[in-house]
């Protein structure tokens, strides 16, 4: 059990991220290694290289090397790193002098070259340099309700500026596509989503209404693998767009980057994690609820831990002082969704099914004791209980078939999505097998008797609030 935990978290770690909507240089920087093996969902050919992986399509390829300055298929990504913070520093943006973005071996990340203290300013980055749904944007695109739609036609523009091509839009330029199950090929998504779907004849979970993909069935987390790219034909308008590489690739760096509706430069360089997390929004930029263009000059990020020389500075992408939004339902899952990554402990997990909440944790808070207790977020069910044991059963069952096979077996399945289906099953399992073997937890029915939002605890989302959050409706006793 240990051994798998520590696989988690060695996952996590090759594979880091970005805040409330955001992705770091780690997740990029292990993706480069990888480069080869990932595929961008099109309607485009595929080609194979001289060992049997898919590759992207030359056009995307043929885009990018168009667009890039720098060749960042030989790039370890530190020009392109070094020329974004000189750039950020030229035009206004304050970036700590202790800090610095480097390789720590087995990923990248921003790290402290001196002792930093409690409230010391990390950034402040201009809010004419974040790229954003500006009035301009939103008066050209006035059938698009979506707000992160004017983002992802932002990014596109600053991906496609020619001689004008500033370093943030050639750092975004140079990120890897597919890494987000979302963006997985269609063979990746049905095999995910074979191993996601319950087999079981009653449906406790009420379909919602929707536009793309209402479920008919039971369903482990993340849900909404397949909705993105609906979201973009419909709610975003894409049209023929999404057939663009370049749209998909500002599409996928708007999901797994964006503060929200803001690509802040820099600052989505930071990791996450839960434990560690020691950075702060000095503003809130979300209060309006219309997330139009920034009113703030500046948007600035403080410590709110003391830091060491060789200490990494880290983020929580859904624990943070402006997530509120994502405290009571966004966890492990939802962040291998939307950021591409297994987070290390502690990890939470939703199954709203079976009405079980709860997070895996550090004995005493104390990662060298390598052993994990399972903390029930609402009292367990006997019910709920023998529902996931159902779906472990159901998950060996799956492994059986399929994990002795190649991934070269199922169509134009890439093999970065065949290893990343099996580290998100092994930490599925894993959840669900410590969840349902705990042997002091007292059993009782008394969540079945709570109303739709049994899952709010502590942050400002209302159960009601459907379009924010991917907890479906669970029939009660």
């Amino acid at each position: 059990m240990i051994y798998i935990l520590l696989l988690i978290a060695v996952a996590s770690l090759l594979l880091g991220g970005g805040y409330c909507n955001a992705l770091s240089t780690s997740t990029c920087a292990a993706a480069d290694v990888i480069n080869s093996e990932l595929d961008i969902i099109t309607e485009l050919d595929f080609y194979e290289d001289d060992d049997g992986g898919d590759i992207l399509s030359t056009k995307f390829n043929t885009w990018i090397r168009d667009n890039a300055k720098v060749d960042f298929y030989e790039d370890d990504n530190d020009i392109l790193s070094t020329n974004l913070i000189q750039w950020l520093r030229d035009n206004g943006a304050y970036i700590n002098d202790k800090l610095v973005v480097k390789n720590d071996g087995s990923y990248r990340g921003v790290f402290a070259t001196q002792d930093m203290e409690v409230g010391e300013r990390v950034c402040s980055i201009p809010s004419h340099l974040i790229l954003q749904p500006t009035e301009e944007l939103m008066e050209n695109e006035k059938e698009v309700e979506e707000t992160d739609c004017i983002t992802i036609k932002a990014v596109m523009n600053a991906m496609s500026e020619g001689d004008n091509l500033t370093p943030y839009g050639e750092y975004l330029a140079a990120q890897p596509i597919g890494y987000l199950p979302t963006f997985w090929s269609d063979s990746g998504k049905e095999l995910l989503s074979n191993m996601l779907k319950s087999t079981r004849k009653e449906q406790l979970t009420e379909t919602r209404d929707a536009d793309y993909n209402p479920l008919d069935y039971d369903e482990l987390p993340p849900h909404g693998v397949r909705d993105m790219i609906d979201e973009l034909k419909i709610d975003c308008n894409a049209g023929d767009l999404i057939n663009d590489p370049k749209y998909l690739l500002a599409a996928m760096l708007v999901t797994s980057r964006a503060d929200y509706d803001y690509m802040i430069p820099f600052y989505d360089m930071f990791n996450h994690d839960n434990a560690k997390f020691n950075i702060k929004h000095d503003e809130n930029p979300h209060k309006d609820d219309n997330k139009r263009e920034l009113t703030f000059s500046h948007l600035g990020f403080t410590l709110t831990k003391p830091v060491k020389a060789g200490e990494e500075l880290f983020l929580s992408y859904n624990r943070g002082n402006i997530c509120g939004d994502r405290l009571d339902w966004f966890g492990t899952p939802e962040m291998w969704l939307e950021y591409g990554f297994i987070e290390s402990i502690p990890q939470r997990w939703l199954f709203d099914f079976a009405r079980v909440k709860f997070e895996l944790e550090w004995k005493d808070g104390d990662e060298s004791t390598e052993e994990v207790v399972v903390n029930f977020l609402v009292p367990m069910s006997l019910r709920g209980k023998r529902l996931l044991q159902e779906e472990l059963t159901r998950l060996d069952t799956f492994a059986d078939m399929h994990r002795h096979k190649s991934y070269e077996e199922y169509g134009d399945m890439s093999r970065f999505e065949w290893e990343s289906l099996w580290q998100y099953y092994d930490a599925l399992h894993n959840a669900l097998t410590l969840a349902t073997t705990q042997s002091d937890v007292s059993l009782s029915d008394e969540v079945w008797t709570l109303g739709h939002d049994w899952w709010i605890q502590d942050g400002t989302l209302k159960e009601e609030d459907s379009e924010e959050h991917y907890v479906l409706r669970t029939k009660s006793l």
